[in-house]
């Protein structure tokens, strides 16, 4: 009996994985047909905030550069991806990246009402590895920075990888 229980669980996840890579091929296809180069998109991380058309954060975006634009798109499990804002290539004025892989230190509430002023000298510490991709670019008007953030081990790396393929699709 269990054996047959493992086996159907075996089955049917190969079923999902297979519906999962064929629905996956079908959105890359879908996607050549709407222009868009699928060797050109760029991981972006999280959208953190700064672009005027964008009001929350989104925790997993990449850009496809096309048609002279930096389109920023959100990743939707087995679904095509959404576009929610572009950046035109002749606004940019800079692609930077940022390290944040210093310490963080918080002074937590709980930590205040114990502690009292003491709080601030008893700092908690949380290691926490952070970089930024920043885009400086104006919309005709105002100056705007788009940045996005990457988080964990490697996360300078990927920044960096990112900042590149911007700089290239601009030129």
């Amino acid at each position: 009996m269990f054996w047959t229980i493992v086996l159907i669980c075996i089955i049917l996840f190969a079923i999902i994985v297979a519906k999962g890579s064929k629905k996956q091929k079908e959105n890359q296809v879908k996607l050549k047909d709407l222009g868009y180069d699928i060797e050109s998109k760029i991981q972006t991380g999280k959208y953190v905030g700064g672009h005027p058309d964008i009001n929350e954060s989104i925790p997993k975006t990449f850009i496809f550069p096309k048609d002279n634009k930096l389109e920023i798109m959100v990743e939707v499990p087995m679904a095509l991806p959404v576009k929610k804002a572009y950046i035109d290539n002749t606004s940019i004025k800079n692609v930077l990246v940022e390290d944040q892989s210093s310490v963080e230190k918080r002074v937590t509430v709980g930590r205040l009402l114990l502690t009292g002023i003491f709080a601030f000298a008893w700092k908690k510490k949380k290691k926490n590895e952070l970089a930024y991709l920043t885009i400086e670019w104006n919309d005709g008007r105002f100056d705007n920075e788009t940045i996005f953030e990457f988080e964990g081990a490697g996360a300078m790396q990927n920044a960096n990888t990112a900042r590149n393929k911007v700089m290239k699709a601009v030129k």
